[in-house]
């Protein structure tokens, strides 16, 4: 039986990671299906195709047009769909490239499964913000009411709303991940928490979103444990059949204020956080300030949180170098 894994988006930071953690950590072998953007660097691919170039392979391809046969020649295992636009500044700018990206790359993904996969179990990798945002206190669990705020929250919900649309009447195994946000090595500047490193470490002052007093936080989950996650539920995990199964949310073990993330990076760096708080940031007029949900399913497959967000944040300042200013 083939040991290889279809991943689309494995150029971007949870791929590439994900990739790693399967080359580094299991037999399996991964084909990377990737279009190469802003978002997505043949960088962050390049160790690994050094060091497993037998086990990875690459292939250029925009999901906005179907996939052609031919360019897929292995049998695969499992097939992973973790291409997306994910910026949700950008998809306030242009929301019509997050739908073709998003919903329509979904569906071109899922029509190739369809006719030349069949029965590869196909894992949809959405995201925690497809509830929207959560009141204090409040959790929710795989079958909460989508209430998306932003493009980009609402296109991860119309290319997730296909998934079962295809399970059912095609009877494709189709299981569906909702991970919050991910942090960790080779992550794009425009995300919290390297956009807080590189902030600070030049002195600049850093926006911290918050409203009538309340400040934003997330649950922030080192990348290394959402690949223990999905491999979890690739293996473990079950597929859709009825409208209780086949759905796991990946999250943290613990919520942290953007300020207290912000001024443990400080802290990190032996340097004094200089932040103000905006209530409606011009490149994102209203910003959800809480994402929460619940992993009961997914931890009953076994998986925990291994890296300890203090940890992982100690780790990943370390690891972040900014270039000396050139004072000639």
């Amino acid at each position: 039986m083939t040991n290889r894994i279809l991943l689309t988006g494995a150029a971007g930071f949870i791929g590439s990671n994900f990739a790693r953690y399967l080359l580094e950590h299991t037999d399996y072998s991964v084909t990377s299906l990737d279009r190469l953007d802003e978002a997505g660097s043949l960088e962050r691919l390049a160790d690994l195709k050094g060091r497993f170039p037998r086990r990875l392979d690459f292939i250029w391809h925009d999901l906005q047009a179907p996939i052609q046969p031919r360019l897929l020649r292995h049998d695969y295992k499992y097939v992973v769909h973790m291409a997306a636009g994910s910026h949700v500044d950008r998809s306030v700018r242009d929301p019509l490239q997050f739908v073709r990206d998003n919903v329509l790359g979904t569906a071109h993904l899922l029509e190739f499964a369809r006719h030349h996969l069949p029965g590869v179990k196909v894992l949809y990798f959405s995201t925690d913000e497809v509830f929207g945002p959560a009141r204090q206190g409040e959790e929710f669990d795989e079958h909460a009411r989508w209430n998306p705020e932003n493009p980009y929250a609402a296109t991860k919900a119309g290319g997730e709303a296909l998934c079962p649309a295809y399970a059912t009447q095609y009877g494709m195994p189709i299981v569906i991940t909702h991970c919050c946000n991910a942090y960790g090595p080779n992550q794009d500047d425009e995300k919290f928490i390297p956009l807080a490193i590189k902030r600070i470490q030049r002195g600049d002052t850093l926006q911290i979103h918050a409203r009538d007093g309340v400040v934003s936080s997330r649950l922030y989950i080192h990348v290394d444990d959402v690949a223990r996650a999905t491999l979890t539920v690739l293996e473990k995990g079950g597929v859709i059949c009825d409208p209780t199964s086949g759905r796991y949310n990946i999250r943290a073990a613990e919520e942290l204020s953007n300020l207290a993330v912000a001024l443990s990076i400080a802290a990190l760096l032996g340097k004094t956080l200089n932040y103000e708080f905006v209530e409606n940031p011009p490149n994102r007029p209203k910003p959800d300030l809480r994402y929460a949900i619940s992993d009961a399913k997914l931890r009953a497959l076994g998986w925990a949180p291994q890296v300890p967000f203090g940890e992982g944040l100690a780790s990943l300042v370390r690891s972040s170098t900014l270039p000396a200013a050139n004072t000639s």
